[in-house]
């Protein structure tokens, strides 16, 4: 009986979900505006592919917990990459010392968030009790 009551989408596990999906469409913002003026429709296309490993999670894919992880990771490494180019577009805005570093405070922690989010839920799909019962 116990284990039945740690197994399917509830608890953490519910939370990530939730989580998940205020972060991913934070990053699919950003991640638009890296070549494009952020055009909608490339932000919604964006979220729809990054969320993908959350259907997985709703429809009880034994893959789901390696792909959460490997899309956070890819995430972690794009955002990175995202934030570095804020500095190196060509003809991009002139800035002084003052908005250089609140820009760079920004995008640190906006990188922070990202590899934090990514660490924890990586162990948490690695040693979870529940995601173990739910996926495999």
């Amino acid at each position: 009986m116990e284990e039945d009551s740690i197994k399917g989408i509830k608890g953490w596990l519910l939370v990530y979900l939730i989580g998940s999906i205020f972060l991913l469409i934070m990053y699919s913002i950003g991640l638009s505006g890296w070549f494009f003026e952020y055009p909608f429709i490339l932000m919604v296309i964006i979220f729809f592919v990054l969320a993908i490993p959350l259907w997985l999670i709703m429809l009880k894919s034994p893959k789901a917990p390696q792909w959460n992880i490997s899309m956070w990771w890819t995430i972690v490494v794009l955002m990175t990459l995202r934030s570095i180019s804020v500095f190196l577009e060509p003809g991009g805005k002139e800035m002084n010392i003052k908005e250089m570093l609140s820009v760079a405070l920004t995008l640190l922690i906006i990188v922070s968030i990202s590899l934090a989010w990514a660490i924890i839920w990586t162990k948490y799909f690695k040693k979870s009790r529940r995601v173990n019962n739910t996926f495999c």
